[in-house]
């Protein structure tokens, strides 16, 4: 073999040992994030969505008008992964019942890459069961997930927006008995977290005091954050977050969490782009590492 070609064969050894490196430490780690993708229905912009999504290894999703969207959205995930990376990643979601009240209902959904997140079919999962008819216009939806060795539960919520903040904070408040009950389903399932649309601005808004009081803590606390995008791509309100029981998720969560997507300005919040990327509110995430598990072994 001649030196170029010597020179050129180091040269792939090192790139496949790098991807390799990448391979394992994405393995390592699942980004789970949130995001309101405004009113997704079967003739939405489903190639915009996918861009966001697919950067995500499970992503909350509110106001998803259709069953077709979805099928939509997973068939353009796969395609998208296969062009850009030349090895298809698989796509699957588990879609609510509709949810809302009046001439406006959605649905909640999760959908995740199944070659890094399984759906725990045996874990709690469903619709929360409200104390009282109306206590929230979207009832909050859950279902339990693994990457690696983390399991854990999500709850994802969309607040009432409506016209009076007091029902909003209401609303907001009634969360912790939705922490309470999800957590009881389960008592060795520690990992749950909270996470969707609040439409309260910041996560130390009176309305979270009973969550903080239970000892349940937001991930994105930064100073100045915003997640909604104003009518001019100005100004705009920090909705979105995620909150955990940091006694249970310390050692897993890596500290890691945003705005928008990471590593990728494209969607950042506030920017035009994320208007024309077809909602005016961008993704929250936050990074978990997959290889180990605080929850005591089921007896």
């Amino acid at each position: 073999m001649t030196r170029s070609g010597i020179a050129q064969a180091a040269l792939l050894l090192a790139l496949a040992a790098l991807g390799a490196w990448a391979a394992g430490a994405s393995a390592q780690r699942v980004l789970v994030g949130t995001w309101n993708a405004a009113n997704f229905g079967s003739t939405s912009d489903v190639q915009s969505r996918a861009e966001v999504v697919g950067k995500f290894d499970v992503l909350a999703l509110q106001e998803v008008l259709s069953e077709h969207a979805m099928r939509n959205l997973i068939v353009e995930l796969e395609m998208q992964s296969a062009l850009q990376t030349g090895s298809r990643r698989h796509w699957n979601y588990l879609l609510s019942p509709a949810v809302g009240s009046g001439g406006f209902q959605e649905r909640y959904a999760f959908v995740y890459c199944t070659d890094r997140v399984s759906l725990v079919a045996e874990g709690p999962q469903g619709l929360y069961p409200e104390a009282a008819e109306g206590d929230f216009v979207r009832e909050p939806f859950f279902a339990t997930f693994r990457a690696g060795l983390f399991d854990f539960t999500l709850v994802t919520v969309h607040i009432i927006w409506g016209n009076a903040s007091a029902q909003r904070t209401t609303e907001c408040q009634r969360l912790v008995s939705v922490w309470n009950w999800v957590q009881a389903l389960d008592p060795v399932e520690n990992d749950v977290i909270l996470l969707g649309d609040f439409n309260r601005d910041r996560p130390t808004h009176s309305a979270f005091a009973p969550l903080r009081a239970l000892g349940i803590s937001a991930l994105l606390t930064a100073r100045g954050t915003r997640t909604t995008l104003g009518a001019k791509n100005s100004g705009g309100y920090w909705y979105d977050n995620l909150w955990t029981d940091l006694q249970y998720t310390r050692s897993e969560w890596t500290g890691d969490v945003g705005v928008g997507i990471p590593g990728d300005n494209t969607y950042g919040c506030p920017c035009s782009e994320a208007r024309r990327g077809v909602s005016d509110h961008c993704p929250a995430w936050a990074v978990f590492s997959t290889l180990a598990d605080d929850d005591p072994p089921d007896p």
